[in-house]
């Protein structure tokens, strides 16, 4: 069942990036040429962010309590939080998450993408 979900998250994922911008003005991530990204949210927090990788550690570590789309799942809704606050609660681990679950610059990858979606 375990493996059916995985995959099924994956195709989601797959098909979500492969989606237009619906008619979505706003300026796309900017690769600077070393894989790693910006945006207008990860520069306002003060950095450059690798984004494709935030992404992917949020699939391996976060996808499964927070959703697929930052829904919540047995995790709280991430829709709308700020980097900062997810930076945060990644070192603390409020309530059922681990601290630390993801560290260093992965914790501020994961904290941009998040805050960036």
């Amino acid at each position: 069942m375990k493996k059916f979900l995985f995959a099924m998250f994956g195709a989601v994922l797959v098909l979500g990036a492969c989606g237009d911008n619906g008619g979505n003005d706003e300026e796309q991530p900017v690769n600077d040429g070393n894989n790693a990204e910006t945006t207008d949210n990860a520069a306002d927090e003060g950095g450059t962010y690798d984004l494709a990788n935030g992404e992917e550690l949020y699939a391996q570590n976060c996808a499964s309590c927070h959703g697929g789309d930052l829904e919540g799942a047995s995790g709280p809704n991430l829709e709308d939080s700020s980097h900062d606050e997810v930076r945060a609660a990644i070192e603390a681990g409020p309530g059922t998450m681990p601290a630390d679950l993801v560290t260093g610059d992965d914790a501020d990858d994961v904290s941009a993408w998040i805050a960036d979606q």
